[in-house]
Parts: structure tokens; sequence; C-alpha cells
């Protein structure tokens, strides 16, 4: 009966950690609302892949998607970029900073600019 305890509770511990090992920080769907303060707000989606050195992404995956043109993260600061073009062709960059890296609801806070006007951007990993 202590064996099987035992084995139960080294199962369970295991299985805790390797749930916390998901993947690298910026991989997966992200999702939150950037507008002016008081105004309407817009969804964004946006999934990531990141392999160590390449990220590669889509805003709103869907009919709607369009890809990251280009994208870096500063490992230092957890600084993460991209840019790309909306489909009416309006520039888009995003600049935040990844925060709660242990957490698997992750945040990354920044600035969304479309069409060169800011709005503050808070992202959190589904």
């Amino acid at each position: 009966m202590k064996a099987a305890i035992l084995f139960l509770l080294l199962l369970t511990s295991f299985t805790t950690g390797v749930q916390a090992q998901e993947g690298f920080p910026l991989d997966g769907t992200w999702r939150g609302f950037w507008g002016l303060p008081g105004g309407e707000e817009t969804l964004a989606v946006i999934v990531m892949n990141w392999d160590g050195e390449a990220i590669s992404g889509r805003i709103n995956p869907g009919r709607n998607m369009i890809f990251f043109e280009e994208a870096s993260l500063e490992a230092e600061s957890w600084t993460l970029s991209f840019t790309s073009t909306s489909k009416a062709g309006e520039a888009i960059a995003f600049e935040g900073v990844l925060e709660n890296i242990g957490s698997y609801k992750r945040t990354i806070t920044g600035t969304w600019s479309i069409a060169g006007v800011d709005n503050a951007l808070v992202l959190t990993r589904e």
C-alpha cells in the first residue's frame, strides 16, 4: 500500500513538472484589446511560434489573417517587437515586454501602433 501511494505521489509530481515545461515563452495564442482610452476597443488575436532564434506569427487567424513581416526579441529585457501591414494597407507595429514568464497566463504589455496611432495593448497567453 505504501508503495502504491509513493508511486502516485511521484507520478503526480512528474506530470505537474511536465505541464510547466510547455515550450518557448512566446509560443501560443495571445489575446488582447487595443484602442484609445475611453474609445472603442478592437480585439487582437496573435499566434506566435519561436524556435529560440526566429519568431513567426500571424494576426487574427482566419480569413482576415495577416502575417508578421518582421519580428524580434531582445532576450536581455524580454522585449518583443513585430511589424506587419493591415489588409487596408496600414502599417502595424507592436513593441512590448514579456512579463510573468514562468506563468502559463503570461502577458506582453506594450504599444500597438496602426496607421501611426499608438494604442496600449496587453496580450495574455491562452
